[in-house]
């Protein structure tokens, strides 16, 4: 996998054939079954981040073909679940308003797996059709703008999942275990509704009856349990905030209850409730408590968290993880997507994407998020150590953020164009910002008034990031979101003394033949080195080509672009001017786990020794031993078989010696 990738170091076949290679190890990774071991679960996780295992995503979706005409505006889940047989029965209420003069035929969607048995539509019978994943009913008139329908659906049958599992009936140790998992277009799998991310009801009621030996975990607040004369138990969850279709879940088996709290002033509180399996108690115990200061991190640099009257919590269930509002489902009890579904909760839950087409401000966001809380829990290397890893996967990315594949779950969440370029693209665009005024814009943007619990699209957030730094931030969005692949610049570079003033000449041109864009604007960094002395300048690319002149009073040894990773790009450099000094760059990334690369420049023929030393000064690698032709070097390191620690490395060429420090972290 590419990890950084810097200037003077690659030819472009040595780009093509990583590319390639990287290709291949994504598609390895998402070829794995859907059942995979916890450790190797993890693996996948902390790699890319994908919170989702696929368990049917290759299978063509069914979209929504419910009424445009009808906004929803409350669901009441009242359910029945028995696991002897596996088997669902309910009644669905769903409110709604006209917002336009409506035809006498109202559509909603379900699959018809799930069998209607009767609707009324303001509790008078309505005959109605089913369709393959939709059902039309008859109106008794047509219904002007501004009225009121309220439809209640009875129904039954046994959920057949798609997606990404959207309804399990499932078992561990033995035991029973029912959950569901909507997105994108799971919803109607189990239940009749609207479901489509747009359309967000005001409230929901949640009522699940099943065996009295189970907790069922759901959205809001639990209003009740109650144990029924037959023994079993109806659990009733309320939800009070705006929440899209597949955002609403159950889960259900006997899970061990614990609970954390968040303080988020002197005298308040709100619970952290988590539902996880017994078996798996001791871990959860150890691990879920994270989310407290995660909590508090969040809520400092986007406001306060946004369900803040209920509580937050997670229930386990077999998959990767799924940011249900208010409460997680969650397979994994890894850090990172502990951090990304809980970032869910501002991006994903209370701003949700207003089309699937958005999913990046759903995925993109988590995932920057998670580098954003590692951050400030951990410091500025383990950011970068954590975007070293978006960068492997966006460097694979195919397609458009903006223009995602729909036809599936797999490639709707195809995770290095959705997660990795899409939080990479966050990551530039706080560099085009600057600090400040980047952290203002998202707060801008999690706090805005006509988005706070309700949709956004692409053009929304450009806008608020517009009138918060008063750019004009269209050439950034156009090229990375409706843009497809990324920069590959050329460059050379030249230094004259011309009597009173001196300049450093840039060359700078993009090579690669493409069409969307046809070249990549950017601002871009450049260090300039002298003998003892760093400057950076930043300089603004707008045209294919381009020449940069810069005043400039001392020779440089060397000169890179974007030499701290900012930009998504390859550089190659095509310079006439051999390096005029001896130079070792400092390796990266740094920290770095397991590989990193170090960089060094050598002005005439030399022999030349580069090694590495633990910190007791002894040897561990040799990795490069031979007589070198003047020119600049690169070689890549990989530390797998040794332990965390500080190492050096020193490099030697005739009367040369220089060593630099690095630190490698597992």
């Amino acid at each position: 996998m590419i990890t950084r990738v810097r200037y003077q170091c690659l030819t472009r076949l040595h780009v093509r054939l990583l590319l390639s290679l990287s290709c291949v190890c994504m598609q390895m990774v998402f070829g794995q079954p859907p059942f995979i071991s916890e450790s190797a679960k993890n693996r996948s996780l902390q790699k890319f981040d994908f919170e989702k295992t696929a368990f049917r995503s290759q299978q063509m979706l069914t979209k929504t073909a419910a009424s445009s005409w009808f906004d929803v505006t409350y669901y009441n889940l009242s359910l029945d679940v028995t696991t002897q047989p596996d088997y669902l029965k309910g009644k669905v209420r769903v409110v709604g308003i006209c917002r336009q003069d409506s035809s006498r035929l109202l559509t909603l969607d379900l699959m018809n797996t799930m069998r209607v048995d009767s609707v009324q539509v303001n509790d008078r019978g309505c005959p109605f059709m089913q369709n393959r994943s939709s059902f039309d009913i008859s109106l008794d008139r047509s219904y002007q703008s501004g009225e009121v329908l309220s439809i209640d659906v009875y129904y039954e049958g046994k959920p057949i999942a798609t997606g990404f599992g959207s309804f399990e009936f499932a078992s561990h140790s033995g035991v029973p275990w029912v959950y569901s998992l909507s997105e994108p277009y799971g919803a109607k799998d189990w239940w009749p509704c609207k479901d489509d991310p747009g359309d967000k009801a005001d409230s929901a009621d949640i009522i699940v009856t099943c065996d009295s030996t189970y907790k069922v975990g759901s959205q809001g607040i639990l209003a009740s349990m109650v144990i029924n004369a037959d023994g079993r138990s109806t659990y009733h969850w309320r939800e009070r905030y705006p929440i899209a279709s597949y955002l609403i879940s159950i889960a259900l088996t006997n899970y061990v209850q614990f609970s954390n709290w968040f303080r988020y002033s002197a005298t308040d509180s709100m619970e952290v409730l988590n539902y996880v399996l017994p078996e798996h108690y001791s871990n959860a115990i150890e691990n879920l408590p994270r989310v407290v200061d995660m909590l508090s991190i969040y809520s400092n640099l986007f406001g306060l968290y946004p369900f803040i009257k209920e509580k937050y919590g997670h229930a386990e269930f077999q998959s990767g993880g799924m940011e249900h509002q208010t409460m997680t489902s969650i397979g994994t009890f890894d850090e990172n997507v502990i951090a990304h579904e809980l970032a869910h909760q501002w991006f994903g839950d209370m701003i949700t994407c207003r089309s699937w087409s958005d999913l990046w401000l759903n995925e993109g966001f988590a995932q920057y998020c998670t580098a954003l809380y590692r951050e400030r829990k951990y410091g500025n290397a383990s950011y970068w150590e954590y975007m070293n890893t978006q960068l492997n996967g966006a460097m694979t990315a195919q397609g458009e953020i903006g223009a995602p594949d729909t036809s599936s779950a797999g490639s709707l969440f195809y995770s290095p164009l959705i997660y990795s370029k899409g939080s990479f693209v966050l990551h530039m665009l706080r560099h085009v910002l600057g600090d400040s005024v980047f952290f203002r814009s998202l707060r801008a943007y999690a706090n805005h008034p006509a988005l706070r619990y309700s949709t956004a699209s692409t053009k929304d957030l450009q806008t608020v990031c517009e009138n918060i730094s008063g750019k004009d931030l269209g050439y950034f969005f156009q090229e990375w979101i409706y843009g497809e692949g990324f920069p590959d610049y050329d460059y050379s570079w030249n230094w004259k003394s011309l009597g009173d003033s001196s300049v450093l000449t840039i060359n700078l041109n993009q090579t690669m033949n493409r069409r969307n864009p046809t070249f990549f604007i950017m601002p871009m960094d450049v260090r300039i080195t002298t003998a003892g002395k760093d400057t950076t300048l930043s300089i603004f690319n707008n045209v294919q080509r381009q020449t940069f002149a810069i005043n400039f009073p001392a020779k440089p040894t060397s000169v890179l672009l974007d030499p701290d990773g900012w930009i998504l790009k390859v550089i190659f450099s095509d310079s006439e001017f051999l390096p005029s000094d001896y130079l070792l760059e400092q390796n990266y990334p740094n920290p770095f786990n397991p590989s990193t690369t170090i960089e060094y420049a050598i002005p005439k023929q030399s022999f030349v020794t580069l090694k590495i030393f633990d910190l007791l000064g002894r040897e561990v690698a040799t990795l490069v031993n031979e007589k070198k032709d003047a020119g600049n070097y690169y070689v890549v390191w990989d530390a797998k078989q040794l332990s965390t620690g500080i190492y050096f490395y020193t490099l030697q060429a005739g009367q040369f010696r220089q060593a630099k420090r690095m630190l490698l972290i597992k």
